[in-house]
């Protein structure tokens, strides 16, 4: 997966990725305290937030990974969106999102950042 990455992004990359699935929820900020990182916390935020590199890139080259590790005809692959509430503008990513959970105590619209998970 790391030739979609540039060459010194490598390291920032595998440490956020072990740290992520080490820590109970996978969060950057737990991925971070999980691990014995070599940077400062604001490298990792630049990288993620500023970085010169495509999740594009990365999401192709794990597919292709995962179609020469997983030997089946069919390989299901799921994607999903979740919408986490934030209050604060400064959030990164943070906008009005529309809230399709339909649920009585909330907006139709409101503040938050969008997740994409793929398993």
């Amino acid at each position: 997966m790391t030739e979609a990455l540039p060459l010194r992004s490598v390291g920032t990359f595998i440490e956020l990725l072990i740290g992520a699935m080490l820590s109970p929820a996978g969060f950057v900020t737990e991925a971070y305290l999980v691990v014995t990182m070599r940077n400062h916390w604001t490298s990792y935020y630049k990288w993620l937030q500023e970085g010169r590199w495509s999740w594009l890139a990365l999401s192709r080259q794990f597919v292709r990974l995962i179609m020469k590790v997983v030997k089946q005809d069919v390989i299901h692959l799921v994607i999903d969106d979740t919408l986490t509430l934030r209050a604060s503008k400064k959030a990164p990513g943070s906008q009005i999102h529309h809230e399709h959970g339909n649920k009585p105590n909330l907006a139709r619209y409101v503040r938050g950042q969008c997740w994409v998970s793929l398993a």
